[in-house]
């Protein structure tokens, strides 16, 4: 009778010992991938001026990928990016008042889908935030007015209302659409001026304080922000003019508090002048509202999300084999 059971038992070890190792495959296969940022040196003196770059976010390495316009001295100034909910980078350009698509593998922008926009400024400085949501709407915010707009894809421009500060950097996220606005962090005159994580509402355009981004993050003038997979708000910030004495100081990627605006420094970049952030197309489409109006996303795609539906399948076939074995 004991030797009837002795090679079940082996069995069964061996194959809880297999499904273990598998497990932990798993776990490595469906760890959280590096966030990789698409951004424009619009503010960098170098000769790749207006060039698309692609960034690890957690290391600060920057890659050129291509000029937005190959062999060619056109002046450009595009400080907004963000990925549409299909998956294509669009660009937003101050100086000719353009809004158009960019190739993300060789950085050139795709002239036949590119846009005047209608409504807005003339004469620089708008420093331009630009952000998709899940319904695929497109919001916009201009320094010069400190309005909040919506834009078609042909330029059109609706105002949606006044910001009440100088925001140039928005990200999206969730469904409904919640917003979030990161300000100036200098003005014209190197001065202090809005280095705060603001809550930005759809319907009127006002942007609420949410808090002060603190000794995390260094002087900077205009900035990106943006979104990654996983529901992070990541933030890069233009240095250029910082330091009087040099030309230009690397920018800093940062990691915010979406609670209390707080920022965290993750990186410096080797490039100058990055003033634009994109990192997916809009996130956490699925949530779940919260009493205090914060979004909880639903775990069911999220990294955790997987490795406990792996550790539920090893676990059912553990112990349907043991039914088996027994």
């Amino acid at each position: 009778m004991q030797q009837g059971w002795t090679l079940p038992i082996m069995k069964f070890k061996t194959l809880f010992t297999l499904l273990m190792v598998a497990s932990l495959f798993a776990v490595s296969a469906n760890g959280a991938p590096v966030p990789l940022g698409y951004s424009v040196n619009s503010d960098s003196g170098s000769e790749d001026q207006d060039s698309l770059y692609i960034i690890d976010l957690p290391a600060g390495i920057d890659d050129l990928k291509g000029k937005l316009v190959p062999d060619s001295q056109t002046q450009r100034d595009t400080e907004g990016l963000a990925f549409d909910a299909d998956g294509v980078l669009w660009g937003i350009d101050d100086l000719t008042l353009t809004l158009f698509r960019i190739n993300t593998t060789t950085g050139a922008i795709l002239f036949q889908d590119e846009r005047s926009l209608k409504g807005l400024p003339t004469g620089g400085g708008n420093d331009f935030g630009m952000t998709f949501s899940c319904d695929n709407t497109l919001y916009i915010t201009s320094v010069v007015t400190n309005t909040l707009y919506e834009l078609d894809l042909e330029g059109n421009t609706q105002v949606i209302g006044n910001l009440n500060a100088p925001i140039s950097a928005i990200a999206a996220i969730g469904s409904p659409t919640k917003i979030y606005g990161l300000g100036n962090g200098l003005d014209q005159d190197g001065k202090p001026d809005s280095p705060n994580l603001y809550s930005i509402n759809t319907d009127t355009g006002a942007a609420s304080l949410i808090g002060a981004l603190g000794a995390g993050a260094g002087a900077y003038n205009q900035a990106g922000l943006a979104f990654d997979n996983e529901g992070t708000l990541w933030a890069i910030t233009d240095r250029r003019g910082v330091n009087k004495s040099i030309d230009g100081l690397p920018s800093q990627v940062l990691r915010l508090n979406m609670e209390d605006g707080s920022a965290t420094w993750v990186a410096d970049t080797n490039e100058v002048g990055f003033e634009s952030l994109a990192i997916a197309s809009p996130a956490n489409c699925a949530v779940t509202a919260r009493a205090d109006n914060w979004y909880a996303p639903i775990p069911t795609m999220s990294q955790t999300g997987l490795l406990l539906t792996i550790f539920v399948l090893m676990l059912s076939g553990l112990l349907t084999l043991r039914k088996r074995l027994f």
